[in-house]
């Protein structure tokens, strides 16, 4: 019985996969990006921003072709459009890590969602008991 070695182009290019897994940071660090939590907080409130902004409503009420929602958010949160850009560009590169921040913003949208229906069905039960259609404001009818 003869063992067969695997060819060693193969063995190299096995070898160079594992040692790149190996040495992926597992977060974006340094003075120059925006810190993960506050990337979380900034494209929630991107997304937020463009949810409301998209809607036909708000275009006729205030007749507007386009909107920067982007520089009122970064000045709240007190970030360069640089460091924002450069912050994206690093994410997008580490598709994994964005990933886990999309993974948070889209948790913090469901509790928003989940608290603002909690909020209407609240509403709902402390309205008086209104009729649910003319026919109920008749005497013997309905």
């Amino acid at each position: 019985m003869t063992i067969r070695l695997p060819d060693p182009a193969i063995c190299i290019l096995l070898l160079i996969l594992t040692l790149s897994a190996c040495n992926k940071d597992k977060s974006i660090t340094g003075k120059e990006f925006i810190e993960r939590d506050v990337l979380v907080e900034i494209l929630l409130d991107i997304h937020l921003a463009d949810g409301v902004t998209n809607d036909r409503v708000f275009h006729r009420k205030y007749e507007v072709d386009s909107i920067d929602v982007l520089s009122p958010i970064l000045e709240k949160y007190k970030v360069s459009r640089q460091k924002f850009d450069a912050t994206i560009v690093v994410y997008t590169r580490n598709p994994e890590l964005l990933d886990q921040v999309y993974s948070d913003v889209l948790i913090k949208l469901n509790v928003m969602l989940d608290e603002n229906n909690k909020e209407k069905e609240e509403e709902k039960e402390e309205e008086p008991n209104t009729p649910e259609s003319s026919l109920e404001l008749l005497p013997g009818q309905g």
